[in-house]
């Protein structure tokens, strides 16, 4: 894909601002006519690019201001915001004008809103500006939570409103014009995403990187539109009447089973590997079975619930249409996956293969501590991978609000407590080291081999 050519579309934008009527007075199109035959304006030259996307170079200086003519008769309109970005929609007639307008709480990158309550099959026009003042705007799609590629057919062709977009300031804003549908004049649930780092090109195709936040959220179109309200409207950041108007939409099927994921890997790394290694630690200085509870924590237990977790995750990335193995998530997620698994058969070799250095001089093996080292690594780092999933995973691949701070909490809490449990223990290492001596009676060989943890 190629943009248009930005001088072609400011000419052709002028002239539409110049019929306008709603505009004439303040230089503001909100509410102006559709117009060319609806590949960014009638610009000619635009035929070379896709019909769903338009750049122009004058964005900058427009004023923001909009007063209405002497009758708002028929127009329709309201506003929305979520915590970085305000929309606001201006029906008149066949036509919507929104504006996309940023809160100041992030560098703008790009902006966003899609035609629907979810990213996956959501018509989306997404608009960033240039580093030459120019701004881009790309109609896309994605089957997934993906990133969206150029749609080439959209269902509506957005235009973009230079006029209405201004780049100055510390609430910049981007407009576009799309002809009306039945939905357009109704309360609707439509989504948002807001990325703070711009495209490396003003091609339409451009990659995006990924949205810092997004979220459905409920716009009221329906509502009379007045004189006020229009001059409110051409600025929904600084509009009194927007509303906050997040919607709570049911989780997707692949958005489920990241959470089953996420629940039961947390209980298998963070609860029964942990308490395990504890059950070790304290129990083997008092009795020669400690081995049967260790064993049945770290392996009877904790593997189910961490192989179910793992094929969860796995099945989640295929029901999600996204790649495998993309990110850092992903990719140490199979690496402590496989550690586990050397962790198990390290600690079966252990037990059941017992050197003549223990045997005979009762003098602990080398592989005895390389197992209680590679067990504490293997839960430290699914205390990582945990937080890691709930902190930043799940707002990027899910396209749901972040992860309450309620959870960071609580992690806190248990990493700093399962840590002071099991060093507590290590107190107790006279004792077992007493009990482990060649000239007293000899316990189990259950009783120092095979261990998780010491």
């Amino acid at each position: 894909m190629r943009p248009a050519l930005s001088l072609a579309i400011l000419g052709l934008s002028s002239l539409a601002l110049a019929h306008d009527p709603l505009a004439r007075r303040q230089g503001y199109g909100y509410g102006g006519g559709y117009g060319g035959g609806g590949n960014g304006g009638g610009n000619d030259d635009s035929s070379t690019s896709a019909p769903a996307a338009s750049t122009t170079s004058s964005a900058s200086g427009a004023s923001g201001t909009a007063v209405s003519d002497s009758s708002t008769s028929g127009l329709r309109g309201g506003s929305t915001c979520s915590d970085l970005m305000c929309i606001s929609g201006l029906v008149n007639g066949s036509t919507v004008q929104y504006v996309l307008q940023s809160k100041g709480g992030a560098d703008l990158g790009w902006m966003a809103m899609g035609f629907g309550s979810q990213m996956a099959n959501t018509p989306m026009v997404i608009m960033w500006p240039n580093s030459d003042g120019s701004i881009t705007l790309s109609q896309r799609k994605a089957p997934s939570e993906v990133m969206p590629t150029v749609d080439s057919s959209p269902p509506r062709t957005a235009t973009l409103d230079a006029s209405a977009s201004d780049l100055t300031g510390k609430l910049p804003k981007l407009s576009f014009t799309i002809p009306a549908d039945s939905s357009s004049s109704t309360a609707q649930t439509i989504i948002w995403a807001f990325g703070n780092v711009k495209p490396d090109s003003a091609a339409v195709d451009a990659t995006l990187i990924q949205h810092l936040e997004s979220n459905p959220i409920q716009i009221d179109m329906s509502r009379a539109v007045s004189d006020a309200d229009i001059v409110h409207l051409a600025n929904p950041a600084t509009d009194p009447n927007s509303s906050s108007g997040t919607v709570d939409t049911p989780l997707l099927p692949f958005q489920k089973k990241i959470v089953a994921h996420g629940l039961l890997c947390t209980i298998g790394f963070l609860i029964m590997l942990p308490a395990g290694a504890i059950l070790a630690r304290y129990a083997r200085t008092y009795t020669s079975t400690w081995f049967t509870g260790h064993w049945a924590f770290q392996f009877a237990f904790a593997g189910p619930v961490i192989i179910a977790g793992v094929a969860l995750g796995i099945s989640a990335v295929e029901t999600a249409g996204a790649k495998h193995l993309d990110d850092d998530h992903k990719k140490w997620g199979i690496a402590i996956f496989v550690l586990y698994f050397v962790q198990i058969a390290l600690g079966a070799v252990i037990h059941y293969v017992k050197p003549t250095s223990w045997t005979v001089g009762k003098r602990r093996p080398l592989q005895n501590y390389f197992h209680a080292v590679l067990g504490l690594l293997i839960i430290a780092l699914g205390f990582y991978q945990v937080r890691s999933g709930f902190h930043t995973e799940w707002a990027a691949v899910s396209g749901r609000p972040p992860i309450s701070n309620a959870a960071n909490i609580v992690w806190y809490v248990w990493v700093v407590l399962i840590p002071v449990l099991y060093f507590a223990g290590l107190a107790l290492l006279p004792r077992q080291f007493r009990m482990e001596r060649p000239h007293q009676k000899a316990p189990s060989d259950e009783f120092t081999q095979g261990r998780y943890s010491d």
